[in-house]
């Protein structure tokens, strides 16, 4: 049984789309940080940093924590030629979008998010939030451009490479935010959030 710790208003909901994409059991324990969860003994047994999402898989015997890194282990060892490329080369481009996603692409959406959504309106710092826009856009400029003419990031099919950009850059859509500029973007971004198994996580209820 793999288990996912963390609430949906966590980054939990990435592997659980990841779970629902590849239709094997999980479940998913929600952590209380309000009443400590995160630094019981028994929680930081699994990530010691009592921070989530993590992950137990007891048919693997394996612990692990970091989101991103989670989706890899769950597509490369249930996914195989599924959300994982079976040939060397594709399982590398897969590793190599996520860690693109991960240092060229979610600070600044993060970034943008919480000054523009989440911060109480007086606290928000627009020249700020505008500089996050800025230093986003030459990343998404090179992802339109990758997808010029190809449907998918790796191959011709939907893989862990396309969940995890797609995951952060789904966040946007809070903002309402102008893809007009990327269209092949997108085009690709929409029919990813389109899936059935995102659809289902996005319609789990929230706190």
């Amino acid at each position: 049984m793999i288990t996912i710790f963390g609430g949906l208003n966590s980054r939990a909901p990435r592997n659980i789309w990841t779970l629902e994409e590849l239709g094997i059991p999980y479940e998913n324990k929600k952590i209380d940080f309000a009443a400590g969860e995160n630094k019981s003994p028994a929680f930081l047994k699994i990530n010691p940093s009592g921070k989530v999402p993590a992950m137990t898989d007891s048919d693997g015997n394996v612990v692990m924590s970091e989101s991103f890194g989670i989706n890899l282990y769950l597509a490369q060892r249930y996914g195989v030629g599924k959300l994982y490329p079976a040939d060397a080369a594709g399982q590398a481009a897969c590793v190599q979008w996520t860690l693109w996603v991960a240092t060229e692409v979610e600070n600044w959406a993060i970034g943008m998010i919480v000054e523009r959504k989440f911060k109480p309106e007086p606290a928000r710092d627009a020249k700020l939030a505008q500089a996050f826009e800025d230093r986003l856009a030459p990343s998404l400029k090179y992802l339109d451009t990758c997808l010029a003419g190809n449907s998918f990031l790796v191959g011709d099919t939907f893989t862990v490479a396309d969940l995890n950009v797609a995951c952060v850059l789904g966040g946007l859509n809070m903002l309402k935010f102008d893809w007009s500029p990327y269209p092949n973007l997108s085009k690709w971004l929409t029919a990813c959030l389109a899936r059935d198994a995102n659809k289902k996580v996005a319609a789990m209820p929230r706190p």
